[in-house]
């Protein structure tokens, strides 16, 4: 398997998420509804998904 460096897109989208997760365990209040400790783990989870995922499909051929 080849791996790739991800695009930049996706890599700020992933590193945003992960943020968020790590923001909403913390002990702190964010105005955002629906972030808490119970699903931090699910943000920060979608973040290294999107990034692991990104880093390992094909590159898209100039054909195409």
């Amino acid at each position: 398997m080849d791996l790739r460096a991800p695009h930049i897109g996706l890599f700020i989208v992933a590193a945003c998420l992960a943020l968020v997760g790590v923001l909403s365990a913390l002990p702190i209040s964010l105005p955002i509804p629906g972030l808490n400790a119970n699903n931090a783990a699910w943000f920060i989870f979608l973040g290294w998904f999107l990034l692991a995922a990104g880093s390992a499909l094909p590159k898209r051929s100039e054909a195409a």
